[in-house]
């Protein structure tokens, strides 16, 4: 297992089963003289819960986070200042993508330019997910990779996003902030980024 893969876990639920499992496995081992490794079968069943069962009841009580998981449309508004020294804003359609199970939450991302081409795609380096200071929410916060695009002079670079997620009901929502490392550097506010469906392909 990897290091971080306990990171969205329930420690005292997951403690708990762990020990159960344990115990019962011990149990079933001696009665019927079953020939199980009970280290091996209590991993290869995390790993089960974590990658198809997390978002499942019960299996969903074993971990903090909620499920962000789908595609999420809205706007991107920009800021930057040109060679010149004079600020410039915009806003694009940009689209997020969320792919998740009980131990990794990866996102990918991209904007639609003017003409409706797409830029290049962004893909996050790390992850840090905590509630909100109310507890009614979540934030997301990682660093990024956008590989560039040669086509429209778009140089490759890192970036950090800053997401609230919200939940009511059926509905999902991300907003937030961003900023780069570009020179001059660049930033803007992701607005509305609404939930459309669980599709996990794009355009990319």
């Amino acid at each position: 297992m990897s290091n971080n893969f306990f990171n969205y876990f329930k420690s005292g639920i997951l403690v708990t089963v762990i020990g159960a499992l344990v115990i019962a496995l011990y149990l079933a081992k001696k009665h019927w003289g079953l020939s199980i490794a009970i280290s091996g079968t209590v991993t290869m069943l995390l790993v089960l819960i974590s990658k198809y069962l997390w978002k499942y009841k019960p299996f969903k009580w074993l971990f903090w986070v909620d499920d962000f998981t789908g595609r999420y449309e809205g706007v991107l508004k920009f800021q930057y200042i040109d060679e010149q020294g004079n600020p410039q804003y915009g806003e694009r359609k940009h689209v997020k993508i969320i792919n998740q199970n009980g131990s990794r939450i990866s996102i990918a991302s991209f904007t639609f330019c003017e003409d409706g081409t797409k830029s290049s795609p962004s893909y996050n380096k790390g992850m840090f997910v905590e509630p909100t200071e109310d507890g009614h929410h979540f934030q997301l916060v990682y660093s990024y990779l956008n590989e560039g695009n040669a086509q429209i002079g778009f140089h490759s670079h890192f970036g950090t996003d800053v997401l609230k997620f919200i939940k009511k009901g059926d509905s999902k929502k991300l907003s937030g902030y961003y900023y780069t490392n570009r020179t001059p550097q660049t930033r803007g506010d992701y607005h509305e980024l609404i939930w459309v469906s669980n599709d996990l392909n794009h355009e990319f």
